[in-house]
C-alpha cells in the first residue's frame, strides 16, 4: 500500500501536524501534503463509511481546534459504524443495567478500558484485556457499595456470601445488593469455564481467595482500602501470562 492510499494513516499524520510548533518544517509540509492527497481521496467518493465521515470532519476542523467535549461527543455515534468497535464490553455492561438497578455507583468502564490498554496494548492479549477490565468495573462497584451506601451491618452478609461463592446465599442479601452478587459469580464461572479449556482452572482459586479478602470489613479504614480490588486486579492480570511468567509476575 502507498502512502497516499493509505487513508487512515494520512488522516493520523493530518491531525499531528496540527500539533506543530513555530519551526517545524517537516510538520508543515505534512500538513499541505496530508491536506492536498485527503482532499483528493474525499473528492474521488471511494472511502467508506465511517472513514469518510472523519475525513470530511478533519478537513473542515481538526481535533486540535475542537472543543473536546464536542468531539467526543461527535466520535461516539461515528464510532459506533466501525466494524472494529469492541461490542463485548459494551454488551455486558448494557446486560448488568447497573445504572437502573445501582443508580449511586460510578460508571467506568471506559476509564477502566483505557487503563488496561496501557498494560497490555498488544493485540494477542485481547482476552487479557476483557477480563480485567471487567474486574476493574467490578472492583467499582465494590468500591461504591462498601463506600457510599451500604451499611455496616448489611456489609456484613455479602462478606460472608464471597467466602462461600453459592449463589444460595442471595436470598441473604439485601435487594440492591442481589444486582451486584449474581452478575459477580457469572463472571468469575465465566472465567472459571475459559481457564479450564486453557489448563489453567488453579488460578481461579487465588483469585476467589483474593476477592474474598477485598470483601472483608474487619474495620472500615480497611474495607476503604482492600475493597478497590487493586489485590484482585492484581492477581488476575497474570492469567493470560505463560505459567513461569505468571508466577514470578504475581510474587
Amino acid at each position: 500500500m502507498s502512502l497516499t492510499s493509505d487513508v487512515k494513516g494520512l488522516l493520523e499524520l493530518y491531525e499531528a501536524s496540527h500539533l506543530r510548533v513555530h519551526g517545524e518544517d517537516i510538520l508543515e509540509e505534512a500538513l499541505g501534503f496530508t491536506t492536498t492527497h485527503l482532499g483528493l481521496a474525499k473528492a474521488s467518493g471511494t472511502i467508506e463509511l465511517p472513514l469518510s465521515a472523519l475525513v470530511s470532519h478533519a478537513l473542515y476542523q481538526s481535533i486540535r481546534k475542537g472543543l473536546p467535549r464536542l468531539e467526543a461527543r461527535r466520535f461516539i455515534s461515528i464510532y459506533q459504524g466501525d466494524a472494529s468497535h469492541n461490542k463485548t464490553l459494551l454488551k455486558w455492561k448494557k446486560g448488568l443495567d447497573l445504572t437502573t438497578k445501582l443508580p449511586f455507583v460510578r460508571d467506568r468502564l471506559v476509564e477502566s478500558y483505557f487503563w488496561i490498554l496501557g498494560v497490555y496494548f498488544e493485540p494477542q492479549y485481547s482476552f487479557a484485556r476483557e477480563i480485567l477490565v471487567k474486574t476493574m468495573v467490578i472492583a467499582s462497584i465494590m468500591d461504591d457499595i462498601y463506600d457510599a451506601y451500604g451499611t455496616f451491618e448489611e456489609l456484613q452478609t455479602p462478606h460472608e456470601c464471597n467466602s462461600e461463592w453459592d449463589v444460595d446465599y442471595i436470598d441473604q442479601l439485601p435487594e440492591y445488593m442481589k444486582s451486584f452478587y449474581k452478575p459477580l459469580l457469572d463472571y468469575y464461572r465465566e472465567k472459571e469455564e475459559t481457564m479450564i479449556k486453557q489448563g489453567k482452572s488453579y488460578r481461579i482459586k487465588y483469585a476467589k481467595d483474593v476477592m474474598s479478602k477485598d470483601s472483608e470489613i474487619l474495620s472500615y479504614p480497611r474495607a476503604s482500602i482492600d475493597s478497590l480490588g487493586t489485590s484482585s486486579t492484581t492477581c488476575i492480570s497474570s492469567f493470560p501470562l505463560e505459567d513461569i511468567l505468571a508466577i514470578r509476575y504475581a510474587a
